[in-house]
Formats: structure tokens, sequence, C-alpha cells
């Protein structure tokens, strides 16, 4: 390949000896091309590789790599060294894994002239592609190339299978699977990530066909020797498994093992948040504190697992004789407990109480075997009971025991503790004295007063 640029040819491939790559220049395939992208000179090993043979016939560069996309990858990469570009790069043309290397041709004033490239056969140092791929299915993995200069997206087979798309996506938008309620959040991700180190993100994707899954996305920023973002190179790991286990124990943490009811710590935070609730809109909540009479007996008769089909039972007949908006739970042995959201009156507490007792009239059989079940209720009430959630749970479990202490099966009610507004109205309503002058006072001006 001798020639006038032949001095300049030689400094440019200077650069390409910091990879170990690099192969002997016979290992290598190496060509020339002028500003329009036309060979003006190649190796024997190139020809031969790209098919040419000896044809002496005018060749532009992508001549070379046939008509895959890969093929327009390197011939925008040619532009961009056209421009004064250094660029390096891996590829797969023809079943053969390259690494590419180009420079730019300058003739003596420093002008850009053509392009110098060189390629090496990586084939027999890398993974076998059908591995790579099998790989990346097994573990539920994919992985994505953003060349930022042209937007250009390449995918791996496993990402292609995970999003349900074809695998020659070009300009593919990997954002626009993200699932619209997790979108803006990545987003929000990408713009704080200063890429100095890779950023990580948990986020769920929505698939071509439909599904959802969530994935741990992770991403980092590929730099040139200037130190300019060149790409972004991606993996996305799919945590759907992951996600739901970690569902499963979050919810058996806040759950009854056995009747799949809330446990004491879910009642107590959802008790937590009602008084919260009824703090600001000035209404009331109750809480029922139950305890069945002679299930110990019955438990200790019958064995254990006929016990706890009792105990199954009974919660799913509290479970029925409840609104929605309310929450029964198991404490654990035969304590369960209910919250009556939203309450005009302490008396609407009592009648859910009595309601439920009434539901626990009809025997229970388990296994051929009939047996009846009786409770005793201890209602509280706030704010009438106490002004916290562990007032109130512990006024219903000390009428509970009261109810219990009188021979079983009943309901009571916590003595109410008058509330400001309540010893407002009473005073108000009180007789005036007869030394004094009639007057009347109005409820919302002694409020506006106080």
């Amino acid at each position: 390949m001798a020639g006038g640029m032949g001095l300049r040819y030689h400094e440019a491939h200077q650069r390409f000896a910091h990879g170990k790559v690099i192969a002997m220049l016979d290992q290598a395939l190496v060509w020339n091309t002028d500003i329009n992208l036309q060979v003006t000179s190649l190796t024997a090993r190139l020809r031969d590789f790209a098919g040419i043979g000896d044809r002496a016939a005018t060749l532009h560069v992508s001549d070379l790599w046939g008509s895959s996309d890969p093929a327009d990858v390197i011939l925008a990469a040619h532009q961009w060294v056209l421009d004064g570009e250094h660029m390096s790069y891996e590829a797969a043309v023809r079943s053969t894994r390259l690494r590419f290397e180009l420079a730019p041709l300058v003739d003596a004033l420093g002008t850009v002239v053509g392009v110098c490239g060189r390629a090496v056969e990586l084939q027999a140092a890398s993974i076998d592609p059908r591995a790579m791929n099998a790989a990346e299915r097994t573990i539920g993995m994919g992985t994505w190339y953003e060349d930022l200069r042209t937007g250009i997206v390449t995918i791996s087979e496993g990402l292609a299978g995970m999003l349900g798309t074809p695998r020659h996506t070009m300009h593919l938008d990997i954002r626009a699977y993200d699932h619209p309620e997790d979108h803006a959040r990545v987003l929000r991700t990408l713009a704080d990530y200063d890429g100095e180190d890779g950023y990580a993100s948990d986020h769920r994707i929505l698939c071509a066909d439909g599904r959802v899954r969530a994935v741990r996305e992770r991403v980092r920023t590929v730099y040139d020797d200037r130190g300019v973002a060149i790409a972004r190179v991606g993996t996305l790991l799919d945590i759907s498994d992951l996600k739901e286990r970690e569902a499963h124990l979050s919810e058996l943490a806040l759950c009854d093992a056995l009747t799949r009811l809330p446990n004491r710590t879910a009642f107590e935070e959802r008790l937590e948040s009602a008084i919260a609730r009824c703090s600001r809109n000035e209404r009331r909540c109750g809480v029922l504190f139950i305890d069945l009479d002679g299930f110990k007996m019955q438990n200790d008769r019958h064995g254990h697992a006929f016990g706890d089909r009792i105990l199954i039972g009974v919660a799913d007949r509290l479970s029925r004789h409840v609104r929605a908006s309310d929450t029964v739970a198991r404490f654990g042995g035969d304590e369960f407990v209910v919250l009556i959201d939203d309450l005009y009156t302490d008396d609407a507490a009592v009648d859910a109480a009595r309601k439920i007792l009434r539901s626990l009239d009809d025997p229970f059989s388990v296994d051929g075997t009939t047996v009846s079940i009786r409770a005793s209720i201890g209602v509280a009430t706030y704010p009438g009971s106490g002004a916290t959630a562990r007032d109130v749970m512990e006024r219903a479990d000390h009428e509970m025991y009261v109810v219990k202490r009188n021979g079983g099966c009943g309901v009571k009610l916590a003595a109410q503790k008058e509330t400001a507004r309540e010893a407002t109205e009473k005073r108000l309503c009180q007789t005036p004295s007869s030394t004094e002058p009639h007057r009347f006072v109005t409820l919302e001006s002694v409020l506006r007063s106080s």
C-alpha cells in the first residue's frame, strides 16, 4: 500500500498499538479510503474476507461489509472519522466478531482526506454468541448498547426476547418500554446520574405483548480518550420472581399465617391511620376486642388441627359480617380484633359487635363434628374511650375481660369520657340560675368565644 500517503498512514496506525487485540499486520483486515469513502487500498486478507478477489473495480467502503445492520453502523463510524474522530468498537460481520479501529487520514496541512481502518478477528477469543444468548435467557437478562452520536441502539437476543421486539431494531427507544407508572421516576434517576459511576434502577417494563415485568437496570457510560461520552451500555435483569418473593415476605410480616388476616402489627398501623383521619374530620372509630368462649376446651378435646379449622371458620364469618372498609385481625390464639372505621355514634360500634355475636350463633362443623362457639366482646371508641390507639385498645381489652368474668357471650361498651365539645354542649343545656335573667346563648357563639 505504497503511495503519497504512506507516512501519514503509518502515523495513523501507530495510534492502534495500545490494545492487546491488535495483532500482527498479516492477521488484520486493513483498508484505506478517500474523502468519499471510496476504497483506495486494502490487504489481500480483506479481499478474501469480503469475497472481492482480484477485481480492480472501484469499491465503496460499504462493499466490504455487505448490507446488514452492522454495515450501517460501520459506515456511520467512517463518517465520524471524516469529522476528525478516532473510533474503536466491536461488531459481528458475516458470523465473525471483529474489533474495528478507525483513524482519519490527513495530508501535510492537517486536512482530513480519508479514513484508514483495521479490523481484527476476535471470534477465537470470544464467547460463542449462541452460548451467550442461552446464558441470557437462563438468567433472564438482556443488554443494550446506544451510540450517543447516532442514536442507534443495538440490543441482545436476550433483551429482544424479554421486550418482545425484533432483534435488529435501529433507533430503538429503550425508555418507551418503561411502565407508565414508573417512567417519570426512571427519568429522574437518569437526570440525577452524573456519569462518574454507573447507576441502577429497579422498575417495571411493559413488554410488547402486554406482559409486565420487574427489572433491575444498570447503565454505564462509555467515554473516548478525550473524556467525551460516546455510548451507553445497559443491562436489564428480570427480577419479577424476586419482587414476588419480597412481596410475599412483606405480606407474611403483616399477616396471620393461619387465617391470612392482618396481624397485630398491621392492625395497629391501620388503627393509627384511622385515628388520624377521625381527628381531622371530627369522626369516630371503634375497636372490638373478641375472645372466643370455650374454645380452649374444644381445642384440647378435638386436637389442634380441629381448633385451627374452627379459627379459620371464625375468621371467615367475622370478615363476612363487617364492611369492606373495616379491618378484622387476629392477635393470636383465639383473640380477634375488629376496627370499625368512620362512625357517627358510639352505639354504631356496639351494633357492629352485636351483629358479629349473632354471626356465631350457627354451630361450626368440622369433619362431621359440630361445636358451638360464643364470644365475649369489649368495645371502645375514639375519641370517647381514649386519645391514642393504645388507650382505645386497652379499654376494649379490659371490657372484654369484664364480659368474660360475667359469664361471657356478651358485648360491653367502655364508659365514654366527656369531650370538650360535649362538655360545652352540656353546660349550655343546664337550667339558668333563678337569680339571673334568662338569656339565650347559641352554641356557635360559645364555641367562637372559647
